[in-house]
């Protein structure tokens, strides 16, 4: 059976970051819902996941934690669960920057969230990504996720938690109390920081395929 493939990118982006992963499984990006909670964004977004087959949703950072949602509203296939932890860290520091804008911000964003070798090609995708959405979309996105608490699974799906050896956002502690709590697997990932899947595509590609791959659960 064909494994429908949904990405579900991060705070504040418009998904270009994703597109060559996406074109290794003809995949559907859908750009979270610029909407106060972590629960309305899953509410808004439901209906165009029931009706695929074997679906396996990719989440990053904040896309995470709306597949988690996802998970509780609907049958999902697998979860692979992208630069996040059972929860994730926003800081007030965080938020009042971003409130506070200024020339250097999109950018200063998008280097912090590639790993220090990153290409200034990179660096540019991750900053057309943002710019792609209202510049107050990251804000709000993200102040969703500062408010937003997990709620066990009874059933989890097949998980992957795929952490950046350089991410400087979530720290690896946070990638592993995920995985357990979704008795999932951690999938260290070198090169790479917050957004694996445009450092390393390929690789991201691999991880996805493997979990397209796994046994049904329930």
């Amino acid at each position: 059976m064909t494994e429908s493939v949904v990405i579900l990118p991060g705070a504040g982006s418009g998904g270009l970051a994703w597109g060559d992963v996406a074109t290794y499984f003809d995949a559907s990006i859908l750009p979270l819902p610029d909407v106060p909670s972590v629960t309305r964004m899953a509410d808004e977004l439901v209906d165009h996941i029931r009706p695929l087959p074997r679906v396996v949703l990719v989440g990053a950072s904040l896309g995470a934690m709306v597949a988690l949602e996802l998970a509780r509203r609907t049958r999902v296939h697998a979860l692979v669960l992208v630069a996040a932890g059972w929860g994730i860290q926003v800081s007030d520091r965080l938020l009042d920057r971003i409130s506070s804008g200024g020339p250097s911000l999109i950018c200063d964003l998008a280097a912090a969230g590639l790993a220090p070798s990153a290409s200034p090609e990179h660096i540019q995708r991750r900053v057309e990504d943002f710019q792609s959405r209202d510049s107050d979309t990251l804000l709000r996105h993200l102040t969703a996720l500062r408010d937003y608490v997990p709620g066990s699974l009874a059933e989890p799906p097949a998980t992957l938690v795929c952490w950046g050896e350089s991410d400087r956002s979530v720290p690896l502690e946070d990638h592993v109390e995920l995985a357990v709590r979704m008795h999932g697997a951690l999938v260290p990932m070198t090169s790479c920081g917050h957004s694996p899947y445009l450092e390393r595509p390929a690789l991201m590609a691999h991880w996805i395929r493997r979990a397209c791959s796994a046994p049904t659960r329930r």
